[in-house]
């Protein structure tokens, strides 16, 4: 029969207990300030992208066209566009990342993509997209917090197959 040495559980949990303190903890989040005023309207916007989401009519046309956009956002350091998926919510961006003197000081951009759901289907969506880093994200939330934007402005654009261009200043 196998027995763990006298004292093993104490001396892991003690390790475990001085690994989380020690160069490799993760950095305390910032979370960005706002008003109430603010933080309903971007629950609201919030709320609304994924109400539609959810819409029979909206899976029908997914099931046809697998992609809808519907948001395009320009802001200083970030370009992304947001499109209903099979999956939910989607976003596609682009951001620069600067230029880089040992490349001649070419200017560099990242591009990538991600599923962004987990910030409209939570009921603390909002307070993560408030804590976020990644700069396309804090774009949507610098769009979401500055305009209202109607459910009929999006149904309108959605048939005719269009998107709203939205241009924003980063407060970050």
């Amino acid at each position: 029969m196998v027995k763990a040495p006298e004292k093993f559980l104490d001396e892991y949990l003690s390790h475990e207990k001085g690994f989380g303190s020690k160069a490799g903890t993760k950095p305390r989040e910032h979370m960005r300030k706002i008003s109430d005023e603010e933080l309903a309207r971007l629950k609201q916007n919030l709320q609304i992208l994924w109400g539609i989401y959810n819409t029979p009519e909206i899976k029908e046309i997914l099931a046809r066209k697998h992609k809808i956009r519907f948001l395009d956002i320009d802001s200083v350091k970030a370009s992304l566009n947001l499109s209903y998926v099979d999956k939910g919510i989607f976003m596609e961006y682009e951001f620069n990342m600067g230029s880089k003197k040992e490349l001649a000081g070419a200017q560099i951009y990242k591009q990538a993509e991600m599923n962004i759901n987990r910030y409209f289907t939570v009921e603390t969506g909002a307070e993560e997209l408030l804590k976020t880093n990644n700069v396309a994200l804090q774009s949507i939330v610098d769009v979401l917090i500055e305009k209202e934007i109607p459910e009929t402005d999006i149904w309108n654009v959605i048939s005719k197959g269009e998107q709203i261009h939205l241009a924003t200043v980063s407060y970050f």
